[in-house]
């Protein structure tokens, strides 16, 4: 298999660990399974839908190709029974073992070491480690694959299907990861928030948050880079008398506008014309030099 091909199939089998890990996913496992151990209805139910939706996005050309020709499936065989068993029966088995010991392991840790933490930190941490874990079984399913004769793209060539799936997973990376971290690097100040006496809207500043860093990558996209700054003018009109929450606030919004412009930078030179040929021909002399 080429390396474009390769690329183009590791950013389908991301999109779909994204998908289920932040949209489809109804709870962490991690919550019930202290009261159903291996038995978790969400544990089975988040392992069978990442394979589920592994499989149907590792084999979408295969799929997309059948529909239009009938006659192709008998040929395609072979390759949907491989991508069977290693995009969904490897990857729901993985999902399963690893979202059913990590919780485990890293409580088990905490309390070896007599360090009492804050459970959402906690929850981070997990989260964390079983992004690294899940990374690597989706490189070890595109190592399965790669031997696979890739069907025909229905929709131009493999770079060109690379550059909609980097502009698809980059507006998904500014959502709620992206809200995690910054959540993650102002936590430590959210008690004092709590405490303070002046109420705002259920979940109002995420939703900002979302709607700022998905128009900062907009607007990087389409190299409107001023508009940017009209968007930090904007926000900065607002004024808070409270210090302490006039500072949570700058810092989280540096910090969400900060996520968003990197991951803005790296997708917008990605998708321009000549990016993913020049990144394309980097690995290649990576590789030929390794």
């Amino acid at each position: 298999m080429e390396i474009s091909h390769g690329i183009e199939l590791f950013l389908r089998l991301f999109l779909a660990y994204l998908v289920v890990e932040f949209v489809l996913r109804p709870a962490l496992p991690a919550k019930d399974r202290s009261q159903d151990g291996w038995r978790s209805v969400h544990l089975a139910y988040h392992a069978f839908t990442a394979g589920l939706l592994t499989f149907l996005f590792a084999g979408l050309w295969n799929v997309i190709f059948v529909l239009r020709d009938p006659s192709s499936l008998p040929g395609l065989l072979p390759g949907f029974l491989d991508i069977f068993l290693y995009a969904f029966v490897f990857v729901a088995a993985a999902h399963f073992v690893i979202d059913g010991v990590l919780p485990g392991l890293v409580t088990g840790l905490r309390e070896r070491l007599n360090r009492g933490e804050d459970p959402e930190k906690e929850s981070f941490r997990v989260f964390f480690i079983g992004f690294a874990a899940h990374l690597a079984i989706l490189f070890i399913v595109l190592l399965l694959l790669s031997p696979e004769t890739p069907a025909p793209y229905p929709f131009g060539g493999p770079v060109e299907m690379i550059r909609i799936w980097i502009v698809v997973i980059a507006f998904l990376l500014v959502l709620r990861p992206g809200g995690m971290l910054v959540g993650s690097v102002i936590r430590s100040w959210r008690k004092d928030m709590d405490s303070s006496e002046e109420d705002g809207l259920d979940h109002a500043g995420r939703l900002i948050g979302y709607v700022e860093r998905v128009l900062i990558v907009t607007f990087i996209l389409v190299n409107e880079y001023t508009a940017i700054g009209f968007l930090i003018a904007a926000k900065g009109l607002f004024r808070i008398n409270d210090t302490k929450r006039s500072e949570y606030i700058i810092v989280g919004t540096m910090m969400s506008f900060a996520i968003a412009v990197l991951i803005g930078a790296a997708a917008g030179y990605l998708v321009y014309p000549g990016g993913i040929e020049q990144f394309i021909q980097y690995l290649l002399e990576l590789l030929q030099a390794s």
